[in-house]
């Protein structure tokens, strides 16, 4: 029972970071006048004084302190603070170009690229409906790449850059909080830096208007509240079960992308890889519930089975 209860709580932290990651490009898109690299470098110094408050509310200095008094470690939390820098400039980028549809579409890979990586450094099998899905995943993501004849580099690289810190995140034993803090204070010397430089060159944007101000300061609470999320969902389910789920953020980005940020229509092709999309979660789905039946069937016969008996065996 406490292993399903930690599942329980770890779908609902993937639907609060996925939910989050979804609505995203509607804050994103009241800075589009200013450089991704900007509000990159923005984010990160505005998330750094809420995790040290984080840190402070739940006790968590001894932890921070005996992490970062290991430098194999704190390599580790750098090489993860780097691919999580990567893929945030990246989505930015995305976001402020009006690219939200290309981005999407990297984000619905996600699953092929935590196959992949779940099954060479993690030792997680798939299921024989399960390659079904991801199948399905990959004729969804070639339709509009074959009908369009063009390469986006923004759909490839952004599954890559996120997978690769969901791997390096699920296999350091560091948690949620203390991770992030240092990942932000690996990050924060070069963020101040670049924003100093662009101050001195007078082409930086704070302080040049209040609401502006406003909106660069609350990127904190933008950035940690589904980082947050996402890594307990990590921690407490499986990286295959994390990327299935990260279907709802993508699905929430197109529609905004169509219906309220002003990018192009739907094209046929799109909508037949969200078909094939969303018939692979749907056999995600039957497949996660199918399993879990046969579980408690199979505990229910043998806590049904007299005591010091075996269930008979097919011979």
């Amino acid at each position: 029972m406490a292993e399903a209860a930690r599942a329980r709580a770890g779908i609902v932290f993937g639907l609060v970071a996925y939910l989050w990651w979804g609505g995203v490009p509607l804050y994103f898109v009241q800075l589009k006048h200013l450089p991704a690299s900007e509000i990159l470098a923005q984010r990160i110094s505005w998330s750094l004084p809420l995790l040290l408050l984080l840190v402070a509310c739940s006790g968590g200095w001894n932890d921070l302190f005996r992490t970062l008094a290991k430098p194999r470690l704190v390599l580790v939390m750098l090489a993860s603070s780097v691919f999580l820098a990567a893929n945030w400039l990246l989505y930015i980028h995305a976001t402020v170009t009006s690219r939200v549809t290309e981005a999407s579409l990297g984000y619905y890979m996600m699953p092929l690229v935590n196959a992949a990586l779940a099954t060479a450094f993690l030792g997680e099998r798939l299921r024989p409906l399960q390659f079904s899905a991801l199948a399905l995943v990959a004729i969804g993501v070639a339709i509009p790449v074959i009908a369009g004849s063009t390469f986006t580099w923004i759909a490839v690289t952004v599954p890559i850059s996120f997978g690769l810190y969901s791997l390096i995140r699920k296999l350091a034993p560091v948690d949620s909080i203390t991770g992030l803090t240092i990942e932000s204070l690996l990050m924060l010397g070069p963020s101040v830096g670049y924003l100093l430089w662009l101050n001195s060159q007078g082409t930086g944007h704070f302080g040049t208007d209040v609401n502006l101000d406003v909106l660069l300061a609350v990127s904190g609470i933008i950035t940690i509240v589904p980082l947050i999320a996402f890594n307990l969902a990590l921690k407490r389910l499986p990286l295959l079960a994390v990327s299935f789920m990260q279907f709802i953020s993508p699905t929430v980005q197109v529609i905004l992308a169509v219906t309220v940020l002003g990018e192009p229509p739907i094209t046929p092709e799109r909508m037949a890889a969200f078909g094939c999309v969303w018939a692979a979660v749907a056999i995600f789905i039957g497949d996660a519930v199918w399993q879990r039946r046969e579980a408690m069937r199979k505990e229910s016969n043998a806590s049904a089975s007299p005591a010091g008996t075996r269930p008979l065996q097919a011979r």
